[in-house]
């Protein structure tokens, strides 16, 4: 009997080592679980890197978008400043031909002066005649 309780307690014992074993697997098989959840929150960490990745390049998208707006307000007023000068310059051709009539007028006035002038040297040139 005596071997008999010695073969009980060897069997006792591993059974104990057994039943650490089942413990530390199940205490492995939490920490394979809590890895699992770690390696997706990583992945989902990735992900969100990703994201922010993306919103700053929406950002600067954006950013582009408002200097576009603002360089095509500027192109509106360029146009509109073309359009003025386009009218200034009609302007200005006006100008120049009021200025040639004026010039015309002028050779006008003189010529009716020259045109009074002989009328006068007529006249006294018939009284001479008449004389």
């Amino acid at each position: 009997m005596d071997k008999l309780s010695l073969i009980l307690t060897e069997l006792l014992k591993l059974s104990l080592m057994l039943t650490e074993l089942l413990k530390l697997s199940l205490m492995l098989t939490e920490l394979l679980k809590l890895s699992l959840i770690l390696t997706e929150l990583l992945r989902l960490s990735l992900m969100l890197t990703e994201l922010l990745r993306l919103s700053l390049m929406l950002t600067e998208l954006l950013k582009l978008s408002l200097m576009l707006t603002e360089l095509l307000k500027l192109s509106l007023i360029l146009t509109e400043l073309l359009k003025l000068s386009l009218i200034l310059t009609e302007l200005l051709k006006l100008s120049l031909i009021d200025t040639e009539l004026l010039k015309l007028s002028l050779i006008l006035t003189e010529l009716l002066k020259i045109s009074l002038s002989l009328t006068e040297l007529i006249k006294h040139s018939l009284m001479l005649t008449q004389l």
